[in-house]
């Protein structure tokens, strides 16, 4: 396999699985919103302060914002349903990878 070959691959694994978390977050923050107009979501006017730090670092991938955010959320009350998911997904986030070093090295394996 060429270099240009083992980049196209990786490129096209990475967005695709970009896509996926977009989807996911979509449909986990329009969960979220629904929730809360239906009055069963009970969340404290600091974690909606921090809900909203946390959809900034993730669309802007910053992933140290993102873990502090997420710790400050579960310190200001309890956490379940859509929101529990939107964290987990945040933490998805934080963990992303964006080194194309493991791939490649699975290419070279193929």
């Amino acid at each position: 396999m060429t270099a240009e070959e083992m980049t196209s691959s990786y490129l096209q694994r990475l967005d695709q699985r970009l896509r996926a978390y977009e989807t996911a977050l979509n449909q986990t923050v329009a969960d979220v919103e629904h929730d809360y107009h239906r009055g069963v979501l009970d969340v404290t006017e600091a974690q909606w302060q921090d809900i909203i730090v946390l959809l900034g670092a993730v669309t802007g991938a910053d992933r140290q914002a993102i873990r502090e955010t997420l710790e400050s959320v579960y310190v200001d009350g309890a956490v379940s349903g859509s929101l529990h998911r939107l964290l987990r997904l945040a933490e998805h986030f934080a963990t992303l990878d964006f080194s194309a070093t493991p791939l490649i090295k699975q290419e070279e394996k193929a």
